[in-house]
């Protein structure tokens, strides 16, 4: 995973907070740091989700770069 393209692109869509970033992912705040700290990997429906925000090419290079 490509945090800090991540990282910018929720920040640029304006989800400021992790809380935030969290909630448009569709999961808890500790589940949101656990990704960010890549202790577990994301599933495809937050992936989904990632897509449905940015669109699949930006997904694809987020996740699979």
């Amino acid at each position: 995973m490509n945090i800090n393209l991540f990282e910018f692109k929720m920040k640029e869509a304006g989800f400021r907070t992790p809380k935030e970033r969290a909630k448009a992912m569709g999961i808890s705040l500790s589940a949101y740091y656990r990704r960010i700290s890549q202790k577990c990997d994301c599933n495809k429906e937050e992936i989904a989700r990632v897509a449905e925000l940015f669109g699949w090419d930006v997904a694809r290079e987020i996740f699979f770069s």
